[in-house]
C-alpha cells in the first residue's frame, strides 16, 4: 500500500488560543509561546484551547511565523493539516494504483497553476486519448461519521468551476477529488447549510457533469496513505 513519509522534526504544543483563521497562538513543551501558521481556516476550528498540536519549524529564515502545524489531535484521532503535500499525496497514490475510480486512466501529468490551467491540478490520460483533469481538494469538516462539504465556496474554487465547465465543453471528464486527511470518517456528505449559494453552485454543476470522488486517509506522525474510497451521499 502506497503511503508519503512524513519524516519531519515534529514539536509537540497545546494550543492556547486562535489568533485568526491563519495563525494560532500555541505553547511548546518547553513553554516558549510561539505562533503557528494554519493552512486552512477549517483547521483553525478544530484547534480549541488545550489541543494538542505537532509543528513543524520551517527553514524559511525570513518568515514571521516560524511554525506550521502538521497534526491536530481531535478527540476521534488525529488530523493530517498540511495541505502543502496534497498534490504529492494524490501523484503517488495515483503512480501506485491506489485511486480505483480513476483505473482507466495511465499518465498523470501534474500542471502548474498559470493562467492557462486555473483550478486544475492534474490532467489524467487514457490508453485512447480520453482527458480527465482533476482539481486536489482537502476536506476536514466532520459531522458524527461523515466529512462534510461544502464549507465554503471561494473565489478561487469558483474560478476553478468555470474552468472545469469550459473543459467538459471540449470533451474532457473533470473531477473534483477530495482528500480526507484522518481516519474517522466512514462517508462523505453533501450539505446546504454551511454555504447554500456555494452548494447550489455544485448542486447544478454536477448535475452538468462534474463529477466529485472523496477518499479517506491512514495518518500517522511520520506516514500518511489514501487508504479508502468513501461513498459521497447527497
Amino acid at each position: 500500500m502506497f503511503a508519503l513519509e512524513y519524516n519531519h522534526k515534529l514539536l509537540s504544543a497545546t494550543v492556547t488560543g486562535v489568533y485568526n483563521e491563519i495563525i494560532i497562538d500555541a505553547r511548546l513543551e518547553n513553554g516558549e509561546a510561539v505562533a503557528a501558521f494554519c493552512g486552512a481556516p477549517e483547521i483553525a476550528e478544530m484547534c480549541t484551547a488545550g489541543t494538542p498540536l505537532w509543528l513543524k519549524r520551517t527553514s524559511r529564515g525570513k518568515r514571521l511565523v516560524k511554525y506550521n502545524i502538521s497534526f491536530v489531535q481531535t478527540p476521534e484521532g488525529l488530523v493530517f493539516a498540511n495541505p502543502r503535500y496534497l498534490r504529492q499525496l494524490f501523484q503517488e497514490a495515483f503512480d501506485n494504483s491506489v485511486l480505483t475510480d480513476l483505473k482507466e486512466y495511465t499518465r498523470c501529468t501534474p500542471l502548474e497553476h498559470a493562467d492557462t490551467t486555473l483550478g486544475t491540478d492534474f490532467e489524467l490520460t487514457a490508453p485512447d486519448g480520453q482527458k480527465c483533469f482533476v482539481f486536489a481538494l482537502p476536506v476536514y469538516h466532520k459531522k458524527d461519521s461523515q466529512i462534510v462539504f461544502p464549507f465554503a465556496v471561494n473565489f478561487f474554487e469558483m474560478k476553478m468551476i468555470e474552468k472545469m465547465r469550459q473543459r467538459r465543453q471540449k470533451g474532457a471528464k473533470t473531477y473534483i477529488f477530495m482528500i480526507a486527511p484522518r481516519e474517522d470518517c466512514v462517508a462523505a456528505k453533501f450539505i446546504w447549510n454551511a454555504d447554500a449559494a456555494g452548494a447550489a453552485v455544485l448542486f447544478e454543476e454536477a448535475k452538468n457533469g462534474l463529477n466529485f470522488l472523496c477518499y479517506g486517509c491512514k495518518t500517522t506522525k511520520n506516514r500518511i496513505e489514501i487508504d479508502r474510497r468513501l461513498e459521497i451521499i447527497y
